[in-house]
């Protein structure tokens, strides 16, 4: 069978009740038929060959029943899903892992080649589903299965960065009976009057991302050409350029949908460090490109860096041990909503697409042949080591002012600056990497502490904003007293900061000698 739906983001609560009200207000009725919780367990084999098959095989456990499906992976056609879906039952000795697929329709769809292979579990869904019947009369009657969905995701990390949880809350819009445009017309009706945020991604795709894997990296793809020191070092600046428009591409439905906090941070990320590469090539790339395209990049990364900000800021209160300051998470779970608001405008902004599609442009292009005449001939050894020891001498300058006594701005800048640095590091550790492995795990540690610092700066600049918005009554003085708490846990964390700086910055001085 064919599953024709359309998903959405649920970012605010109330947007159920909008969505009610938009169906009513154009003639739809909408009838709850209950609630329940399914549990789907995703699995695939070791060499991910049903992914490779474009299939997610799960099994869904709900009431006491198991199913076991295949469901392919096409992405949405506007607002619209249509794949694939093939059912079993599955029957209760075969579902815990490993197991080889029992016989049935999903066995067959597959083929022996992978329905003989074990599978083994990648992650599980738990789902609170709440199920509408919505009807629409008129020319053309259609019926839609509306289900909101409150889903976790729980998976065993494979990176360092991966969350390993997701929780969020999906609507989806499933075609009982009707036609495609029926269901377009719906959730087009919904986007524009209910405003809610079309899904880029599946639950499978959102389990892999939960535990830091993504489809690109398990499928086989061509590789980058492998460099060595002795070639151009154009080759390599316009190789680096595109793996970095390509993780902001790739990475930008992600963003969109701010439920993992890794695709904004990805995004943001790639643009620096393809800022930081542009100008520090300014001189071969020239003055035109690097401006221009330096500039939009930086305000790309701010408004990402707004997003990722409010959301550390969130998951820092969040973990706090101060059990009376629930009032101050729920502003800061208001201001990230806020802010991935703000964030989907300027993602789906003209400016940000005429961005990624002129720097598309300008890498697919390549060197001039003014800078293959000028540039060809340079070699990445030799640029390596005349670009990292100007940064280096700059960066030193810089760390050895620090004092005791300098405001945190100062080491705000050096953070900066050591960004910078590693990105310039790992932009020739891509040839080198034996070269700059030492100073670049040195800079990490000092990275880790000087981004400790600064997130310990926002929070407290956050509490005391927050604070001062403070009622100035018997409600306001409580919540004052929990803030107030938060502060000075902060400021001890601005302070044990300071002191392994100098700790961190001598380690690092120590390496270059």
């Amino acid at each position: 069978m064919t599953e024709i739906e359309a998903k959405f983001i649920i970012r605010r609560p109330e947007q159920v009740d909008d969505v009610l009200r938009v169906l009513a207000d154009n003639g739809f009725s909408a009838e709850e038929r209950g609630s329940a919780t399914h549990v789907d367990c995703y699995f695939d084999t070791e060499d991910w060959s049903i992914l490779a098959a474009n299939w997610a095989c799960r099994v869904r456990r709900r009431n006491g029943e198991r199913k076991l499906t295949l469901k392919s992976l096409h992405g949405p056609d506007g607002h619209v899903f249509a794949r694939e879906e093939i059912s079993q039952p599955a029957t209760s000795d075969r579902d815990e892992p490993p197991f080889s697929l029992p016989p049935g329709p999903v066995r067959e769809r597959l083929g022996n080649k992978i329905a003989d292979k074990p599978v083994v579990e990648l992650f599980r869904v738990t789902s609170e589903r709440t199920v509408y019947a919505v009807t629409g009369a008129g020319l053309r009657p259609v019926e839609v299965e509306l289900d909101l969905d409150r889903s976790r995701i729980d998976a065993e990390k494979k990176t360092e960065k991966a969350t390993g949880i997701l929780e969020f809350s999906e609507l989806e819009l499933e075609l009982v009976s009707g036609e495609i445009a029926d269901l377009d017309a719906i959730a087009t009706l919904l986007r524009d009057n209910a405003g809610l945020m079309p899904a880029n991604f599946s639950k499978f795709e959102r389990g892999l991302q939960a535990a830091g894997l993504e489809i690109d990296s398990l499928i086989e793809n061509p590789r980058a050409m492998t460099l060595v020191e002795d070639d151009p070092v154009l080759s390599l600046l316009y190789q680096y350029l595109a793996e970095q428009l390509q993780i902001i591409q790739r990475q930008h439905p992600r963003a969109l949908e701010g439920i993992d906090p890794e695709g904004v941070h990805q995004m943001r990320v790639a643009s620096r460090r393809m800022r930081a590469i542009l100008k520090a090539f300014r001189s071969i790339l020239g003055d035109e490109a690097v401006l221009r395209f330096n500039a939009e990049l930086r305000w790309l990364a701010q408004n990402l860096g707004r997003a990722r900000d409010a959301d550390v800021t969130e998951r820092g209160a969040r973990n706090t041990e101060e059990t009376e300051a629930g009032h101050y998470e729920r502003f800061l779970e208001r201001e990230t909503i806020s802010a991935y608001e703000h964030l989907v405008d300027i993602l789906k902004s003209e400016r940000c697409s005429t961005l990624e599609d002129d720097l598309l442009q300008f890498v697919g292009a390549g060197p001039t042949d003014g800078m293959q005449a000028q540039f060809g001939r340079l070699s990445i050894a030799a640029c390596a080591d005349q670009f990292i020891h100007a940064a280096l001498d700059k960066l030193l300058a810089h760390g050895d002012a620090i004092t005791a006594d300098s405001p945190a701005r100062q080491l705000h800048i050096l953070r900066i600056k050591t960004k910078r640095f590693r990105y310039l590091l790992d932009f020739f550790s891509a040839v080198q990497a034996e070269k700059w492995f030492e100073m670049t795990e040195a800079l990490k540690r000092l990275q880790d502490i000087l981004g400790a610092h600064q997130d310990a700066v926002t929070a407290r600049a956050q509490l005391a904003d927050y604070t001062a918005s403070l009622a100035n009554d018997t409600e306001g003085h409580d919540k004052l007293a929990a803030t107030a708490r938060l502060m000075q846990a902060e400021s001890e964390r601005i302070a044990a900061s300071r002191q392994q700086f100098d700790t961190a910055w001598s380690d690092f001085k120590s390496i270059l000698i």
